[in-house]
């Protein structure tokens, strides 16, 4: 995981109110009046699933306000269009903020645009503020110690030693347990990017960071912070190929054998017990549900099995936290792609007229459909080819061009301004599920169905796509292999 990565978006803070059982997000956004922010946040770190809180509409003057239940301190994200940004939340708290979009900052930016972000009346000793304090330190320090870093050496090895004893010292007037966690896992991090073994045997000297002693210091006897992203990447990194090199050893065949023989969790457990350093139950069924995540693709263990013990899990687990990591990871692993010769997921959408039409509709000929925005400029500039490609092929492919836009009059005004398009339109409305089934990450994005609405590709080419980005499919060629075929 890249270093710079681990810095996190600079946030300040309101003055924090109790607001009873819900936690409040309220405040103004400039420029996106009349849109809807969505408010989500993961499931659970190891899938990174998304689950969406809800939904609130900017009003003409700019304001929004969000109420929702929160049990414990969470990561949330704000999204606007394809713009995103995102805090930590706690219980019973109003946060009011103030969010703009700045154009020069986010111009390199293409799937990863952010909104800026800034806290009414900051309070310092808040959660948000201290981790503010924080990154900023380590900004500066990874900054300063950046050639030493690329060169994946031990050579950094004092510096950081010197800024954890620093930030360490620092971090014991902080009052937030969640804030002293976030320092400790993310300098974890750090000193884990170094290139440890459990042994100092590549420069023969005696550095206290190998991994035994990284693992004893983190993790050994230590709470499992399921709600820290820094906890759960920190044990991640540190973990990553663990399962694996366990079966690498003599002592690992019983492992093998309870995967890929007896696909029984029960039987890993077992076979894991004699490793003393997963002590506890809790953390031994951790270290095996994120073990059989990273061999699942590996060719040398039965990926059904592995299925069959993430649903042991899910079944028969005492710990919730991992009831729910398993079946996430299993969502993951199960779930149909959109893979050629898979039925495309069905829908019912609005058109400009108002009527509900569904997929089904288009049954009968190929269909080419995308997705697209209003908003986003790549969207606008490629109705200009699909206006071209849909004269010269609409007679044997249909169109169909679904507005991801929030606000349905905003796909009619434009399609007014535009009556030369005159292919099917749908407006996707509520129904944001839709862009998930399709994997949608970001607007234009295209699909190409045969007459029985199965998956020919997914994605499929962009219109003139060879032309800007050759390393494209050249969709007009799946067209006129489409025409040959009929």
């Amino acid at each position: 995981m890249p270093l710079k990565s681990l810095l996190l978006f600079i946030l300040s803070f309101t003055t924090l109110i109790s607001f009873g059982s819900k936690t409040v997000i309220k405040g103004n956004v400039k420029d996106f009046d009349n849109q809807e922010i969505t408010i989500y946040s993961y499931t659970d770190y190891f899938s990174e699933n998304i689950k969406t809180i809800g939904y609130t509409n900017i009003s003409q003057t700019g304001s929004f306000s969000f109420e929702f239940d929160c049990e414990e301190i969470q990561k949330v994200y704000l999204k606007i269009e394809d713009k995103t940004t995102w805090f930590f939340t706690q219980p019973g708290m109003v946060y009011n903020i103030s969010l703009s979009y700045n154009e020069k900052a986010n111009k390199q930016r293409v799937y990863d645009k952010q909104l800026s972000l800034n806290f009414n009346f900051p309070a310092p000793t808040e959660l948000n503020q201290e981790v503010k304090k924080f990154n900023e330190k380590y900004d500066a320090f990874f900054d300063e110690n950046y050639t030493l870093f690329v060169k994946r050496d031990r050579s950094v090895e004092p510096k950081i030693k010197a800024f954890k004893t620093k930030m360490l010292s620092e971090a014991e007037n902080v009052k937030s347990p969640f804030v002293k966690g976030y320092i400790i896992y993310t300098i974890g991090i750090l000193e884990n990017s170094i290139d440890v073994s459990y042994q100092d045997n590549k420069t023969g000297k005696n550095s206290l960071n190998t991994k035994a002693n990284i693992y004893t210091e983190y993790l050994h006897n230590k709470p499992i912070l399921y709600n820290s992203t820094e906890y759960i990447n920190f044990f991640k990194t540190f973990f990553k190929s663990e399962m694996k090199d366990l079966t690498l050893q003599v002592s690992g065949l019983d492992v093998i054998k309870a995967i890929n023989e007896q696909a029984s969790f029960s039987a890993l457990s077992k076979a894991l017990s004699k490793y003393p350093f997963l002590e506890t139950t809790e953390f031994k069924e951790l270290f095996a549900i994120y073990g059989l995540l990273t061999v699942s693709n590996d060719k040398y263990f039965n990926k059904e099995n592995i299925i069959k013990m993430l649903k042991e899990v899910k079944t028969t687990s005492t710990f919730p936290q991992q009831k729910i990591i398993a079946t996430e990871l299993l969502n993951d692993l199960t779930k149909k792609p959109l893979s050629k010769g898979s039925k495309a997921p069905t829908f019912e959408l609005t058109s400009p007229n108002g009527d509900l039409v569904s997929l089904s509709t288009f049954k009968g000929k190929p269909l080419y459909i995308n997705f697209w925005s209003t908003w986003n400029v790549p969207s606008q500039k490629e109705m200009k080819v699909m206006e071209q490609l849909y004269k010269k092929y609409g007679t044997s492919v249909e169109f169909l061009s679904i507005c991801t836009d929030n606000d349905f009059e905003k796909m009619t005004a434009f399609l007014a301004k535009n009556p030369t398009y005159n292919w099917s339109f749908l407006h996707l409305g509520k129904n944001q599920k839709l862009l998930e089934t399709y994997e949608v990450k970001t607007t234009p994005a295209y699909y190409l169905l045969d007459s029985d609405l199965t998956i020919l590709k997914a994605p499929a080419g962009r219109p003139g796509g060879t032309a800007e980005r050759a390393t494209e499919d050249n969709i007009e060629k799946d067209f006129f292999d489409l025409m040959n075929k009929r």
